[in-house]
């Protein structure tokens, strides 16, 4: 007789699923926040997850971020043309489109742990502190990054 057919299949030895930071905390940060402040975040969502995998989408979204941060500060053509059309503050409403596209990215990545979430019930944890942080982080990157545009630029 085999005892492995004895033993629970359910056992209380494994790690609960984790909980996410919720989508509305997301979507804010993203429109608050900025490119660099959702990547970071949904990075955490990630790194709880254990999905090592999902760094093969930051690490372009990083890249693109930095690329429209450095076109923008070098005045790319195209670019300025269209801020141009959009009006006074086009360069951020253009920052916070990229970052609200990368949002619905990033949603698309973990929709399968919220809807299991909103479907059990759970209650996600408490964003603000990694929400601050990120935002603390997204304006310090955005700033080295437009300093050290500026400076080669010259």
């Amino acid at each position: 007789m085999r005892e492995s057919l004895l033993t629970p299949s359910l056992s209380p030895s494994q790690a609960p699923a984790a909980i996410l930071y919720s989508v509305q905390s997301s979507f804010l940060l993203a429109f608050f926040g900025g490119p660099f402040a959702i990547i970071f975040y949904s990075a955490l969502s990630s790194w709880k997850l254990r999905r090592p995998l999902d760094a093969l989408m930051y690490l372009p979204a990083l890249a693109l971020s930095t690329a429209f941060l450095v076109a923008v500060q070098a005045g790319y053509a195209p670019l300025i043309a269209l801020i141009d059309a959009i009006g006074s503050g086009g360069a951020r409403i253009l920052s916070r489109a990229l970052a609200m596209a990368l949002f619905g990215v990033v949603y698309l990545m973990h929709r399968k742990q919220h809807r299991s979430a909103a479907l059990f019930g759970a209650k996600p944890p408490a964003p603000w502190i990694p929400a601050i942080a990120c935002g603390v982080l997204d304006y310090g990157i955005t700033r080295a990054v437009l300093y050290f545009a500026e400076a080669l630029s010259v």
